[in-house]
């Protein structure tokens, strides 16, 4: 099993997006520790809410566990689909992570997105996958609304 360290996660969910809704997840470290920081906004004419939320350190490092052991990564090298929806954002989560490579320490990144042909073993991996990124979510440091414009 390749050890893997979390730099940073971007998960979106799918969404429509006809009246300009806009959601996000990213988890990362800061000095006071990991957090994750959800921004959501509905359509273009509302602010965006920001809320950032703790997340344990133990909790991460049970999720790195199970991206390696699960190999979740590798959900990246499968084919594209042929779907596509208009006025549809597709859900994707981006992964930046550090790995061993012949002895070195190497920064990586991964992307996983709807658009590609999964097996029923892979859809059930990637349900486990959006049912533990949301585990993570700890308590509530704070939320701020952000007028665009």
């Amino acid at each position: 099993m390749k050890e893997i360290k979390i730099r940073r996660i971007v998960y979106s969910p799918g969404y429509c997006d006809m009246l300009g809704a806009c959601h996000g997840r990213t988890l990362e470290k800061t000095d006071a520790g990991w957090v994750l920081v959800c921004r959501d906004r509905e359509e273009h004419s509302l602010p965006t809410v920001v809320t950032t939320c703790e997340v344990s350190a133990e909790s991460v490092l049970r999720f790195e566990e199970f991206l390696a052991k699960k190999k979740v990564l590798g959900l990246e090298k499968r084919p594209k689909s042929d779907d596509f929806i208009t006025d549809y954002s597709p859900w994707s989560y981006g992964v930046d992570y550090y790995t061993k490579s012949f002895g070195k320490t190497v920064r990586r990144h991964c992307g996983i997105s709807e658009y590609k042909k999964y097996s029923k073993r892979d859809i059930a991996l990637l349900k486990e996958l959006n049912e533990r990124f949301a585990a993570l979510q700890g308590r509530k440091l704070s939320e701020v609304t952000e007028e665009d414009g």
